[in-house]
């Protein structure tokens, strides 16, 4: 990552919701080459290194992270390939979770959008 790149700040609310986004990361890493979950390696390539030897680093147990466009796109893809299997995969979880985990969905959407909007891209 360039050292000068813009940096976005994302509220995580909870150690449940970045637990989610880590565990989210890892099952969309893992089935990447059944799932494509991302049409792109610079995606997949971003996910491993936010997840890495140090995830603690990037995506730590925080009220807040700071993370790059191309996180927070790889971020959210995956989020969104998650939320429309959670009929299949997300069975056993306590449907409680659902309202928390899409906190932290909508935030990284947020953050995404106005990323979008200061490029001029408004349809987005």
């Amino acid at each position: 990552m360039n050292e000068t790149e813009q940096k976005y700040t994302v509220a995580t609310y909870s150690y449940t919701c970045t637990a989610y986004v880590r565990t989210t990361l890892r099952r969309a890493l893992e089935l990447q080459s059944t799932h494509n979950v991302w049409a792109g390696t610079k995606y997949v390539n971003a996910a491993q290194g936010m997840l890495g030897n140090f995830w603690s680093d990037i995506l730590p147990d925080e009220q807040t992270w700071e993370l790059t466009k191309l996180e927070l796109m790889t971020i959210h893809r995956a989020l969104e390939w998650r939320k429309g299997r959670r009929g299949f995969s997300d069975t056993d979880r306590d449907e409680k979770l659902y309202p928390e985990w899409d906190n932290i969905a909508d935030e990284i959407y947020r953050a995404l959008r106005e990323v979008w909007h200061s490029e001029g891209k408004y349809w987005m």
